[in-house]
């Protein structure tokens, strides 16, 4: 009898922790929101980089500013530089592409972004293939980048 009840006990008190390890129907409505919008900012983005419009892309930066990392650096952009940096010094690539994006909400306001993009050089030569990560957090009501990392594959020996 005493294992009967130990048995039902240990699977009465499994039950909500496999419940919670789940996520609620409310937190996978919540991933599954932030994912649809981080993948309309991503499609955005794109067309912003091919089309050149420099005063969108400064845009899509928090207003705070931005980290910027990769290839062995780390810097804090205020909105102000990263908005100079777009109007002053930044080329638009000559095709633009992102691959295999992975999407992981890390909140209802704040998503991390993994994958690959391709940029197209201006001499012709072949796209150049570089990884990417963000964080988007949401600033007045809007996605914006916090942290973004851009980085070039090591160079071959």
């Amino acid at each position: 009898m005493k294992r009967m009840i130990w048995a039902a006990f240990l699977v009465a008190a499994m039950v909500p922790v496999g419940a919670a390890a789940q996520g609620s129907d409310a937190e996978d409505t919540e991933d599954a929101s932030i994912v649809i919008e981080a993948k309309t900012f991503m499609a955005g983005y794109a067309g912003d980089l091919i089309g050149g419009d420099r005063n969108a892309i400064t845009n899509r930066y928090d207003r705070r500013g931005a980290w910027r990392v990769g290839e062995g650096e780390k810097v804090f952009e205020s909105w102000d530089a990263i908005r100079r940096l777009y109007a002053e010094k930044w080329q638009k690539p000559a095709s633009f592409g992102w691959r295999d994006l992975s999407y992981e909400p890390i909140g209802p306001d704040a998503i991390v972004i993994v994958g690959l993009f391709d940029w197209g050089l201006e001499d012709g030569g072949p796209p150049i293939t570089l990884s990417y990560t963000a964080l988007l957090t949401r600033q007045e009501g809007e996605l914006r980048i916090r942290v973004e990392d851009e980085s070039a594959a090591p160079s071959k020996p």
